[in-house]
């Protein structure tokens, strides 16, 4: 039986693979827009508590001061007295009084917040000690909150309000007052945030990417499992039709043989018949016979069975095999060679059936008088086998598909000549199963080209396949 895991391993690990990164894709974004959004709530909600503070102790700060402020908004010592601890511009800067810094809402805690008075142009009157978050100059003045950073690039929140004699209607400002609190706690908290909520994502994406390959490894074993019922059903259905079949066409043979000795005119109807009966079933033969090649081909090519083989004396062996039916179908075969050792790990016969099918469907698609080209050429470690025909070309929304099983690009001309619309499929699976990959160009009405890269091999001595020569000829043949 065949293990599903054997199934073309690099497709289903690669799909495999596709699945499990989506999964990881999908929830790693999830995740991780969650934890973004709860981090800027956090912070969001730090910053709205700062600015309440600041509010609070800004109203408080007002109110106080109205009664007590000096006529004229302008640097003198009474400031001092109003607020004590404050730095006058002009003069110099005294440290406060120990009594002074136990307040806890003392504007002169210079620990937690930063005052700075202004006159009603802006310009700086008084401020605590420390660094400040403006410079000390006229500047335009909004009142609410701002974030705003001092000299060395810390961020501050700043609060900025009116200041006032009385509440009278219509009273002149007569200054602002702002407080600012230092977010450095807050900003060094939110890169803490962020180193730890990534450290915890990265572990996360770690779980869950190992949880995403098991269960794509779950989501695809009924997929394993039918598709290895597939192959089992093509393989077995082929090997049962096989023998009755041979019995069947050799019971026609003879009997036809038998109606070839009568002379008669019935005879010669029955012969006709026979004759159709006898080519039907060699299709089906053909038919039966590329099934089981591409269920072996399916599974791994064991390193035993390889040898080095030279693609140059393959693909002249099949030119020279196809110069009949090439005279046949009046195209005109040329090959050319670039380098001088493409030579390949593989299987000979394979190989060779490789090079028979994708030269078969040049030739069948090349009109009368055309011409087919064989090009082998070598770039860095790799081999290029290019062949090109003078045929009609394949549309763009056909090319997708001329490796599927069972298709044809033009059914009646493939039916028509016995094709069994495998040919390429075939031709894939053994690229495939050499680590090799085959491509097409085309443009209709000016040809196609089939373009196969397979690993080079090393300088060792080529092998000889005995038993290649009688194979090849008689898939030739078959064509």
């Amino acid at each position: 039986m065949t293990h599903p895991r054997s199934l073309e391993p690099g497709l289903l690990w690669r799909a495999r693979l596709r699945l499990a990164a989506l999964s990881l894709l999908v929830m790693g974004t999830i995740l991780y827009a969650a934890g973004f959004a709860m981090g800027q709530l956090l912070l969001q909600a730090q910053e709205t508590a700062i600015q309440r503070e600041l509010q609070t102790l800004a109203g408080t700060l007002h109110d106080s001061l109205k009664p007590a402020l000096p006529p004229a908004a302008q640097p003198s010592a009474a400031l001092g007295v109003v607020l004590p601890g404050l730095c006058v511009v002009g003069e110099p800067c005294t440290a406060p009084d120990a009594l002074i810094r136990r307040h806890a809402v003392s504007a002169t805690d210079s620990d937690r917040f930063q005052l700075r008075v202004l006159d009603h142009h802006g310009a700086l009157i008084a401020h605590s000690p420390g660094p400040q978050p403006r410079a000390a100059e006229a500047e335009a003045v909004q009142t609410g909150l701002q974030l705003v950073r001092d000299r060395s690039g810390a961020r501050w929140a700043a609060y900025t309000i009116h200041l006032h004699h009385s509440n009278a209607p219509g009273e002149p400002t007569w200054g602002y007052l702002q407080i600012s609190s230092s977010l450095a706690d807050l900003d060094a908290r939110a890169e803490r945030l962020w180193w730890l909520g990534h450290g915890v994502f990265a572990l996360a994406m770690l779980g869950m990417a190992l949880a995403s390959w098991w269960l794509a490894g779950l989501a695809m074993a009924p997929l394993l499992e039918a598709y290895r019922r597939q192959v089992r059903f093509s393989a077995d259905v082929a090997h049962e039709l096989r023998t009755p079949l041979a019995n069947l066409l050799a019971v026609v043979e003879a009997e036809r043989n038998a109606v070839d000795g009568a002379g008669t005119s019935a005879a010669s109807t029955t012969g006709t018949s026979l004759d159709r009966v006898l080519a039907q079933g060699r299709r089906l033969q053909r038919l039966i016979a590329d099934l089981l090649l591409l269920a072996s081909l399916e599974r791994p090519c064991p390193q035993s069975l390889k040898a080095v083989c030279d693609l140059a004396e393959i693909t002249a062996d099949v030119m020279e095999d196809f110069n009949e039916a090439a005279a046949a179908a009046h195209v005109t075969l040329e090959q050319t060679i670039h380098t001088a050792s493409p030579r390949v790990l593989g299987i000979a016969s394979e190989l060779s059936r490789l090079v028979i099918n994708l030269l078969s469907n040049a030739i069948q698609h090349s009109p009368a008088g055309g011409r087919v080209w064989l090009e082998l050429s070598r770039r860095g470690g790799e081999i290029t086998l290019r062949i090109r025909d003078s045929g009609a070309g394949i549309a763009a929304g056909e090319q997708a598909r001329i490796f599927d099983r069972f298709t044809r690009v033009d059914p009646g001309r493939s039916r028509q000549r016995g094709g069994t619309g495998l040919g390429l499929a075939i031709a894939q699976a053994i690229a495939r199963r050499h680590g090799g990959v085959i491509t097409v160009q085309s443009t209709p009405g000016e040809g196609s080209i089939f373009s196969v890269q397979l690993p080079a091999a090393g300088r060792r001595r080529p092998a000889r396949c005995s038993a290649c020569a009688s194979a090849r000829r008689a898939d030739v043949a078959d064509r």
